[in-house]
């Protein structure tokens, strides 16, 4: 029941982008002269920001005495160029994973551990596609002031190889939530004001058959402290489920988070996102669920 390739086992945490909308912005009670911000990416031609991306994920499956621990680190380096930037201040941006390294291990199977630094000869086969990216253009894509991903214009070769099945779209948009972008209200918003995102996920139930569920992400402003507004994130369930078998396909995107962001740059400083959900009953009555995850993406000044 709980044995799983080696080949899947970077992917077990992925969390495949999903078409998103963010909507207008929401105020709490605010008195009538409370200062508001507006909160905006900047892009500016040839503009090249770097972070550092730090994945840490631990997933228990459990069958009456018998544990499974399925644990996948990643921790990658990588840039953002903007290209050129059109008269509404939208920018056509170039992701480029500079370096990466994994390890990944299932139950008590050897741990699978790449790094990047050492050459693709020095990974099992099944990861040198992977590997062939790193330090090459992976996708270019428009984006707005607003966070939203407007179009993709192209993905490389080598990427889509390294993930085989997957559509240029989904691609894009799973990049775009790994990335430097999260989705900012178009007016201004006061401490405490609110937005939200509604996306949806696919989950097949025993038989096969999908389902659709509606997830929504409220956004809400904590703080300005120095042109660094700090903004947080829930995320809910909209689509009522008791099938625990399709909770457990949500377990990885009911996540809550932080974002900081420079306002006066309008530079993403840092990302942070959490899981901690446990389900009971995901693959019987005896059996459990534990979902332990934290990702984080750092800016780098110093690069």
């Amino acid at each position: 029941m709980f044995s799983l390739h080696a080949r899947t086992l970077p992917k077990l945490a992925i969390i495949v982008g999903v078409s998103a909308a963010a909507l207008p912005a929401g105020e709490a009670p605010q008195p009538n002269d409370a200062p508001t911000w507006q909160l905006a990416f900047k892009f500016t031609p040839e503009q090249v920001v770097h972070y550092e991306d730090r994945f840490h994920s631990t997933i228990r499956l459990q069958k009456a005495n018998k544990t499974v621990r399925i644990l996948n680190n990643r921790k990658s380096r990588k840039h953002y160029r903007v290209l050129s930037v059109d008269k509404k201040g939208q920018g056509l941006v170039e992701t480029v994973i500079d370096h990466i390294k994994i390890r990944a291990q299932q139950g008590d199977e050897p741990a699978i551990t790449i790094d990047s630094s050492d050459g693709p000869d020095s990974c099992p086969v099944n990861f040198r596609t992977l590997l062939a990216t790193i330090g090459r253009p992976i996708a270019r894509s428009r984006c707005d002031s607003s966070g939203k991903l407007l179009n993709v214009l192209s993905i490389s070769k080598s990427w889509l190889k390294a993930h085989p099945g997957a559509s240029n779209q989904s691609l894009a948009k799973s990049l775009q939530k790994q990335g430097f972008l999260v989705p900012l209200p178009e007016q201004p918003v006061p401490i405490g004001g609110t937005w939200e995102e509604s996306h949806e996920a696919t989950t097949s139930d025993r038989v096969g058959k999908q389902h659709r569920i509606t997830l929504k992400k409220i956004y809400s402003l904590q703080k300005v402290e120095k042109d660094l507004a700090t903004i947080t994130w829930k995320t809910i369930r909209l689509t009522p489920i008791t099938d625990p078998r399709l909770l457990a396909q949500l377990i990885q995107l009911v996540d809550t988070g932080k974002v900081v962001l420079d306002i006066d740059r309008g530079v993403l400083i840092s990302k942070t996102s959490n899981i901690d959900r446990t389900l009971v009953g995901p693959f019987g009555a005896d059996t459990l669920m534990i979902a332990r995850t934290k990702h984080e993406l750092l800016l780098s000044e110093g690069d």
